[in-house]
C-alpha cells in the first residue's frame, strides 16, 4: 500500500511557507530602510535628504505592497512567489538607481529569497529580473542617482594617481570623463555584477538542496516514528499525541472504530502471513476513505480508528456507507471472507476520549450482531 495521502510532501504548502518567509524579510528590509532614512534626516549620513525621502517612500511602498496583496489573496496561489520576487527586484532597482554605492549589496537579496522555493525555475526567473535590475540601476543611476565617481571617471587607479597627498591637490589632468557611458557602463559595471550574481546561483542551489535533503531525512525519520509500517496508517504513539494535543482543540469530531473479526482464529488456522493479508485487505478499504481531515490510526493488530474533523463530521454516515460497499467488494474478491465490525460516535473535540469509547462500544454491538448471524 502506498503511503497515506496526507503524508505526501505538499509542495504547495512549502512554497506558501516560503512566501510568508519572504514577505517577513521584505518587512524587515522596509524597517531597516526606515532607520537609514531617519539617520539621514538627522544628518548622521551625508546623503541628499530629498533624494533619500523619495527613495524611502517609493521603496517602502514597493516592499510592503506584496504583504498588502497577500492579505486579500493568501500565499498559496502559484503566482504569488513570482509577484513577491518581482516587487523585491523592483524595490532594489529603485534603491540602487538613486543611492548606488553600498546599495549594490542588495542585488543578492532576491536570489537568496528565491532559493527557498521548491521549483528551480524560480531562481532563474529571479536571476533574469536581477540582470534587468542591474542594467536599469546602473544606467539610470549614472544620470539621476548619487554620483559614483568610478562611473564618471572610469577610474581603475589608486588614489595617489589622482591626488598629491603632500599638498592635497587633485591631478585634474588624470581625470577624464566617461565619454560613452552606454558602452562603457554595460561592459565595466553591468556585466561584472551580473557575472558575480551568476556565480551565486550554484552556491545558493547547493545550500538549498542540502537543507532540503536534511529536512527530507528528518521528515522521513519523523514519519517512520509515527506510522505503522504495514498499513501506512498512524500508529498508537501518534494517536495518543493527537487525542491529547490536537483533537480537544477542534469544535466537532466524529470517530469510527473498526475491528477485524476472528483474526486470532485466522492466524492460528492459516498462519500469520495470511492474517497479515486479511489485515491489509480490510485496511485498504479504510484507506480509500482517508484524507487530511480524516486521519486513520492503527491501535492494535486488528483495531483501526478514523477521526473526522469539524465539517467532515457531517459526512460520517456517508463514510460508513461507502466503507460498507468497499468491504463487500473486498469480501467477494477474498477467498477467505473478511469480516469487520464497525462503530461510530460524534460530538465535541474536547470529549474525544469518551467518543472513542462510545465508538468502541458500538463496534462491539456490531460484532455481536455479526456473530449472531453466524458470519
Amino acid at each position: 500500500m502506498n503511503s497515506q495521502k496526507h503524508n505526501n510532501i505538499n509542495i504547495k504548502e512549502l512554497d506558501s511557507q516560503a512566501n510568508r518567509s519572504t514577505l517577513k524579510g521584505l518587512r524587515i528590509m522596509a524597517a531597516a530602510f526606515a532607520l537609514i532614512w531617519l539617520l539621514t534626516i538627522i544628518e548622521v549620513f551625508i546623503v541628499d535628504k530629498t533624494l533619500m525621502t523619495v527613495v524611502f517612500v517609493a521603496g517602502s511602498l514597493l516592499m510592503l505592497a506584496p504583504s498588502l496583496i497577500c492579505r486579500f489573496t493568501g500565499t498559496e496561489k502559484w503566482w504569488i512567489k513570482y509577484m513577491i520576487l518581482f516587487f523585491t527586484c523592483t524595490s532594489i532597482t529603485l534603491i540602487n538607481t538613486i543611492l548606488t554605492f553600498h546599495a549594490i549589496l542588495l542585488f543578492a537579496v532576491p536570489l537568496i529569497y528565491s532559493a527557498q522555493y521548491s521549483d528551480r525555475r524560480t531562481v532563474y526567473f529571479t536571476y533574469i529580473l536581477s540582470v534587468i535590475s542591474v542594467f536599469i540601476s546602473v544606467m539610470c543611476g549614472y544620470y539621476y542617482g548619487i554620483c559614483d565617481a568610478n562611473m564618471l571617471l572610469l577610474s581603475n587607479h589608486m588614489t595617489s594617481y589622482f591626488t598629491d597627498f603632500s599638498t592635497g591637490e587633485l591631478n585634474y589632468e588624470a581625470m577624464v570623463a566617461n565619454s560613452d557611458p552606454w558602452i562603457t557602463l554595460p561592459v565595466f559595471f553591468v556585466l561584472p555584477r551580473c557575472l558575480i550574481l551568476a556565480v551565486m546561483i550554484p552556491i545558493i542551489r547547493t545550500i538549498s538542496d542540502n537543507i532540503s535533503k536534511s529536512a527530507g531525512v528528518e521528515a522521513k525519520l519523523r514519519l517512520m516514528g509515527e506510522t505503522d509500517k504495514a498499513t501506512s496508517f498512524y500508529n498508537r504513539n501518534k494517536y495518543i499525541e493527537m487525542i491529547e494535543e490536537y483533537y480537544p482543540k477542534q469544535d466537532r469530531i466524529a470517530v469510527i472504530f473498526w475491528d477485524i473479526n476472528n483474526l486470532k482464529t485466522i492466524n492460528d488456522t492459516y498462519g500469520h502471513a495470511y492474517g497479515d493479508t486479511v489485515i491489509l485487505s480490510a485496511s485498504s478499504c479504510i484507506y480509500e476513505l482517508s484524507n487530511d481531515k480524516r486521519k486513520v490510526f492503527r491501535l492494535g493488530g486488528d483495531e483501526f480508528v478514523m477521526i473526522l474533523e469539524n465539517e467532515e463530521v457531517d459526512n460520517l454516515e456517508m463514510v460508513i456507507e461507502r466503507w460498507r460497499k468497499l468491504i463487500v467488494i473486498e469480501q467477494r474478491a477474498n477467498p477467505l471472507s473478511v469480516s469487520v465490525a464497525v462503530g461510530s460516535a460524534s460530538g465535541r473535540g474536547i470529549d474525544v476520549e469518551e467518543l472513542v469509547k462510545q465508538a468502541d462500544q458500538e463496534m462491539y454491538k456490531d460484532k455481536y450482531t455479526i456473530k449472531a448471524r453466524g458470519q
